[in-house]
């Protein structure tokens, strides 16, 4: 009996132990998988998955093998979180994390990169078509409607595609070549993947390059402001106009101001170069006033870099007292997609001490981000721009100019008045005044002009009569088009 207890005694405690190891072995993995994973989609985060990447890479070049890395981005995610919220946006991850996960399979790597942004390095694939294929059916697999409680989300994104070795030798310029590519596949519409080439990294060699120039130019202040007239409807008669800023560089030549601003944004240099525009503003208005002429007001654009500065009222105001002209004589224009983003509050506050001071704000570009005529009504602007792509697609288009009409009707409800900029023919402007528009910017009315220019037709139009000035009347019914 003692015997037969003897070992029932060994027996358990050595079969419980190997329970116990066993139990702490997959303990062990367990947290060695959860210290490596990101904690809402379960892929591997982002340092785990660049060093498994390049230890992979090592041993790809190694062995003489070739590797993809795909970087997915999903397309419109920033404004899908704003409508429907966070939980909605998680789900939405996780959804495609799951959806990538079926797809892409050991020995394959799979990580999330932070945001919306997710990476694959694919092993083995012997050439570019051969990736630009595989990306496809990545994107294919995550494209589609995702039911989130009572909504259904189409699902979109977009890849950017490199190779190794041929586009990078390690994670950190595969990564670069990556977002590059990813880039332009946004850029051309979404839905769809781009493979790196050389004419990126030119365009970054060239983006360097140009931020240099941008440095030396905004310290040189070697820039020069043109303005482009605003005018009312149906009369035509001047109400104000832009200042836009150009710049020539000794080696580059003229650059678009498409390309240097967001350089300078990025870069930091717009606060330097948006106060040169304020002062020579302020300059040029201040001589005029000095020789008894009262133009009308001037507008000014500021970033949304500047808007959410806190310092940004105080430097605007004491520049306009400064030169000892009025609040009034200037106007700030900013574009909607700073104003509504989801952490635009200071922008907002910013505006509404301005209009309190007396400076005017403008609401330019609408219609090409993610605002609505709702919140518009809060906002503490006098007056909004209608983008240029609805002036010309409101005339070929039934539903666009039913959108445009309404945003018109809404803004003048609000006690807004509304610009349609970007007016290139006789046929736009009479539409826009058919449609209830108050004023027009554009080529046919004005190009951009020197301020001896813009003065000289100042002081032609107050003699000229009224009538001469107006458009031709009886335009397009609104109901006319196809």
């Amino acid at each position: 009996m003692s015997d037969s207890v003897s070992a029932g005694g060994e027996c358990e405690p050595r079969h419980g132990g190997a329970e116990t190891a066993a139990e702490l072995q997959r303990a062990r993995q367990d947290l060695q998988r959860l210290a490596i994973m990101e904690p809402l989609t379960r892929l591997l985060h982002r340092q785990a998955f660049d060093e498994q990447v390049q230890q992979e890479l090592a041993d790809a070049s190694a062995h003489g093998r070739q590797c993809t890395l795909v970087v997915i981005g999903l397309d419109g995610f920033r404004l899908l979180n704003q409508v429907y919220g966070q939980r909605v946006g998680d789900r939405i991850l996780q959804a495609v994390a799951a959806r990538l996960r079926n797809f892409v399979r050991e020995p394959n790597l799979l990580g999330r990169r932070g945001g919306d942004e997710f990476v694959a390095l694919l092993r083995d694939i012997a050439d570019a078509d051969a990736a630009m294929g595989a990306t496809r059916e990545m994107l294919a697999a995550i494209q589609r409607l995702e039911r989130v409680g009572n909504l259904e989300v189409q699902v979109d994104a977009s890849a950017g595609v490199v190779l190794f070795p041929a586009d990078g030798g390690d994670i950190d310029s595969l990564m670069e070549a990556g977002d590059g590519a990813l880039a332009r596949a946004k850029r051309e519409g979404g839905r769809r993947c781009a493979r790196f080439s050389a004419d990126l990294g030119r365009a970054k060699d060239l983006r360097i390059r140009l931020e240099q120039r941008l440095r030396r130019a905004c310290e040189a202040r070697d820039f020069r402001l043109l303005y482009q007239p605003q005018v009312s409807l149906p009369d035509r008669r001047l109400i104000g106009a832009e200042a836009l800023v150009r710049w020539n560089d000794a080696e580059l030549g003229d650059i678009s101001p498409a390309e240097f601003i967001p350089i300078a944004e990025a870069s930091g240099l717009i606060d330097g170069l948006s106060d040169w525009v304020l002062r020579e503003v302020c300059r040029q208005r201040q001589m005029w006033r000095q020789v008894g002429l009262d133009l009308p007001p001037v507008a000014i654009n500021l970033s949304g870099v500047q808007l959410r500065s806190p310092g940004c009222v105080r430097s605007v105001l004491e520049t306009i007292d400064e030169f000892q002209i009025s609040p009034e004589e200037i106007e700030i224009e900013i574009t909607e997609t700073w104003v509504f983003d989801s952490s635009s509050l200071l922008a907002q506050e910013n505006l509404q001490r301005l209009k309190m001071a007396g400076v005017r704000s403008v609401l330019d570009d609408f219609g090409v981000g993610a605002s609505s005529l709702v919140q518009l009504r809060d906002l503490p602007i006098h007056r909004l721009k209608i983008d240029r792509s609805f002036t010309v697609e409101c005339m070929r288009n039934a539903r666009t100019l039913t959108i445009v009409k309404a945003v018109i009707d809404m803004a003048h409800n609000l006690g807004l008045t509304v610009t349609a900029e970007g007016i290139e023919t006789a046929d736009q402007e009479s539409w826009m005044h058919h449609l209830g528009c108050d004023s027009v910017q554009g080529f046919y009315i004005a190009r951009p002009m020197p301020a001896e220019d813009f003065l000289r037709r100042y002081l032609a139009e107050r003699t000229q009569p009224t009538s001469s000035r107006s458009i031709v009347d009886g335009g397009p019914a609104v109901d006319s088009v196809q």
